[in-house]
């Protein structure tokens, strides 16, 4: 997959992990960036000191592995650093990175670290719903049809854990994208809305956070064009920035049952096994990924297709569990938005179908779920223990609904009001946090509950 020479531009003078030889080190997180972050930095920095929030596992398994070497502290600010690198989930707000920087002191993301070194190689996918299909069609595409490639970020291992490749795919969340301070040099766009304003502080605030990574200077800019709000904000934030738009008709599309690039059909729809327009839309930013970075999709359709419909569906995305009672149940845990449970609804379309929602309540705008739902009405909505209870509240009157005790207690309910041939759909547009440890989790104790009701 060749790219062009000229490296991917640096608004700083981040020169990566070796640039922090001789530097003392606080690393910001005990978890999994924490742990990959110290992997990369021992035996490189002067000293590297690691902190936390507060006592616990993560904390506990630290000390297991690092001892002395790489000491932690908990709940207080150790003076004598040069350099923080804070894990992605801790909050740019958080009091002690703005104490570090107004001391002086270098604040930078294992992300940045990494992408000095290897933006040059790396296609990165970002956007509020449809980044890690996207990564993983980006991935899988160029496994089969171009050479060794690595998938990575957000998604699988953390950027400093892996290991050497020729190219790169990285799914980057929002709080990735808000430290950066180099782009990488393949950016693809998936989607814009609203989304963990808890960390960001604001919903503009979120909007710069995620889109910081077209920021500095990448070669290709990739968006789908089918979200407004996206190519708003591009426009406002960015207005001399080109881009190549997917979705619309000049570009890689979806019409009348056919791929295309403009007027040119590629191949059938069907050659993509992955329900629903946005995955559509998502596997034409895959398409237009390669495309930009050296493999033609034009000359090369046939094998396009046949590595398309090679492609695994994502766990907990959309994934069909059939039941002996004649109704389908679905797997979608990992939404965790209000726009993530509408497209999985029409995915479904015109099935019945009831809907299983709910969870860590962080304040999100569900209006526009409860609009869809009052333009497209169906058996059932269930809230699940969270903000479940207070969704049933805020559907239209006429829309059946019914709040379950715990995901044993919903399956129950959907059972007995889906009727035969209809869908139930677990699509939680919230996040597991409080309830369950993961995604994963809430979705393993879906499929235990559909075993134990049947």
């Amino acid at each position: 997959m060749p790219l062009s020479d000229a490296p991917a531009k640096s608004s700083s003078d981040d020169r990566g992990v070796q640039s922090l030889a001789g530097r003392r080190v606080l690393i910001v997180g005990t978890g999994k960036e924490g742990r990959a972050i110290a992997d990369a930095v021992d035996g490189i920095a002067a000293s590297a000191i690691a902190y936390n929030d507060a006592e616990g596992d993560s904390v506990d398994a630290w000390r297991n592995t690092w001892g002395q070497r790489i000491p932690v502290v908990v709940g207080e600010s150790p003076g004598g650093i040069d350099v923080v690198i804070a894990s992605p989930g801790v909050s740019k707000h958080h009091p002690l990175l703005r104490s570090m920087r107004e001391s002086g002191v270098v604040v930078t993301s294992g992300t940045s670290l990494w992408l000095a070194e290897h933006a040059a190689s790396t296609i990165g996918v970002t956007g509020s719903k449809g980044k890690s299909t996207t990564s993983s069609l980006i991935h899988h595409l160029t496994a089969r049809l171009v050479g060794d490639v690595v998938l990575g970020g957000n998604i699988g291992l953390p950027l400093l854990a892996m290991p050497p490749a020729p190219r790169y795919v990285v799914e980057l969340s929002s709080y990735q994208c808000s430290a950066l301070t180099v782009s990488p040099a393949t950016v693809v766009l998936t989607s814009l809305f609203p989304e963990h304003l808890d960390w960001h502080g604001s919903e503009d605030d979120y909007y710069a956070d995620k889109l910081n990574i077209v920021a500095h200077g990448p070669r290709a800019v990739i968006l789908n064009a089918l979200d407004p709000r996206l190519v708003d904000q591009i426009r406002r934030r960015f207005e001399e920035l080109e881009y190549e738009p997917v979705g619309l008709p000049q570009s890689f599309h979806v019409a009348d049952g056919w791929f295309r690039h403009g007027e040119i059909a590629l191949f059938e729809r069907s050659a993509l096994p992955l329900r629903g327009d946005h995955n559509a839309t998502n596997a034409c930013l895959a398409l237009a990924a390669l495309d930009a970075n050296g493999y033609s999709i034009l000359d090369n359709a046939p094998a396009v297709a046949q590595a398309l419909a090679e492609f695994h569906p994502l766990e907990h995305r959309l994934e069909e569990i059939p039941d002996a009672a004649g109704i389908t149940f679905v797997d979608d845990s990992l939404s965790t938005s209000p726009y993530a449970a509408i497209e999985a609804m029409r995915a479904f379309a015109p099935a019945p179908l009831t809907l299983l929602v709910g969870g860590q309540d962080r304040g999100v705008d569900y209006a526009p779920l409860i609009d869809y739902v009052a333009e497209h009405p169906i058996c059932a909505v269930i809230g699940l223990p969270g903000s479940g209870a207070h969704l049933t509240e805020m559907m239209p009157e006429a829309q059946p609904v019914a709040v379950a005790a715990d995901m044993g207690d919903a399956v129950r309910k959907a059972r007995a009001l889906t009727p035969r041939g209809g869908i139930v759909l677990l699509s939680p547009a919230a996040p597991s946090y409080g309830f369950y440890a993961n995604y994963a989790e809430r979705a393993a104790d879906f499929r235990h509950a559909i075993e134990t009701t049947r």
